[in-house]
């Protein structure tokens, strides 16, 4: 149970009501058509990538007329990259590939629009995609709606900055690129705490039915993983370790009186995103969580498995009273790919990972 708890938290998607969006913000969206996947955050920025494990593309694009545009190859399960074939006929571009290293998994890559809007026009009615003859291929079914999807969500459709649907348009009709939320508060001057280990028992004898419930029993070596740290000077936050897995571990979070550790209640925080049913769910288990007082930031990071392909993390500011989502990043499957490249769902000027 302890281990698929691990799991659950490192995998899981939430989302609750309100989100914390800003004026002009969207609702974040992360979608797969087919084989590609396409995820767009609360400003607009948006991601497309495929799916298959030998070979991945990454198309980047930012929101706005000048957003920033990128396309990357990343040739991790080819030794051998050359250039782009598409269904086995060679695309002639000014692309240069080299091979990917241990800490670069980038093989190709360009920041000009013109030439990634060739690269699309090229590959729109295309089966298949290499890096080299024989090499391991890569499908691009489901590319053509994903990139549909990014043009009409930034308003790029029939503009001469769009993707897939290029037109005469001229790019100052593009929408502006909302502005990322931004926290005018300071965190809480920070008041050391005396009784860190009170408050630790406390909240798991508090919280003993909860705890045992959600399948955290913690151990001798759990409660020694486990920690306090001073929210505000009524307050503690108070993360109960609920095991060690093969990489990484989870806690549950508790907000305690500082002055009475009984006193102690479960803090569960929403996600930007929709869980499988649809409804509601916060996050409850944060996976290699931890908080810094005087930066007033509560973050977490999640891995799906060891290699990091996949996993999420995220992050969120402190007033004294209420945590505000800072930054979310999410990659649901796992299927190779450079480790920690998870798409962002959530970005405010605070983001600090």
């Amino acid at each position: 149970m302890k281990k698929i708890k691990l799991l659950l938290a490192a995998l899981g998607l939430a989302m609750t009501a309100p989100l914390l969006a800003a004026e002009n913000s969207q609702v974040p969206l992360q979608k797969v058509f087919k084989q590609w996947q396409v995820t767009c955050n609360n400003v607009n920025d948006c991601d497309v990538r495929n799916l298959d494990e030998g070979l991945r593309i990454i198309i980047a694009r930012q929101a706005g007329p000048q957003g920033a545009v990128s396309l990357r190859f990343q040739g991790f399960g080819n030794d051998d990259p050359q250039g782009v074939w598409l269904d086995g006929q060679r695309w002639n571009s000014e692309l240069s590939f080299s091979k990917a290293a241990e800490d670069d998994f980038n093989v190709a890559s360009t920041d000009s629009l013109a030439t990634v809007q060739r690269w699309v026009q090229a590959s729109k009615n295309a089966l298949k995609l290499a890096l080299a003859p024989n090499g391991d291929a890569a499908s691009l079914s489901g590319l053509n709606a994903a990139l549909l999807l990014v043009d009409e969500r930034q308003g790029r459709l029939n503009n001469q900055t769009a993707l897939l649907k290029v037109g005469n348009n001229e790019p100052d009709q593009v929408p502006a690129r909302p502005r990322p939320p931004a926290f005018s508060f300071t965190p809480p001057k920070v008041v050391a705490l005396t009784n860190a280990q009170a408050l630790i028992d406390g909240a798991i004898k508090a919280n003993l039915p909860l705890l045992q419930k959600e399948g955290c029993e913690p151990d001798a070596e759990s409660r020694e993983r486990s920690e306090a740290q001073p929210l505000n000077a009524q307050q503690a936050l108070v993360m109960i370790n609920c095991g060690l897995g093969a990489y990484q571990s989870s806690s549950m979070l508790f907000i305690s009186d500082r002055a009475d550790a009984t006193r102690s209640t479960q803090l569960t925080l929403p996600l930007p995103v929709a869980g499988e049913s649809g409804q509601p769910e916060r996050l409850s288990w944060f996976t290699e969580g931890g908080y810094d007082p005087a930066a007033g930031e509560l973050y977490f990071s999640g891995r799906g498995r060891g290699i990091a392909d996949c996993g999420h993390n995220g992050s969120w500011k402190y007033d004294g009273k209420d945590f505000h989502l800072a930054s979310y990043n999410n990659q649901p499957s796992c299927n190779g790919g450079e480790p920690g490249d998870w798409p962002s769902l959530w970005v405010s000027e605070a983001s600090p990972r």
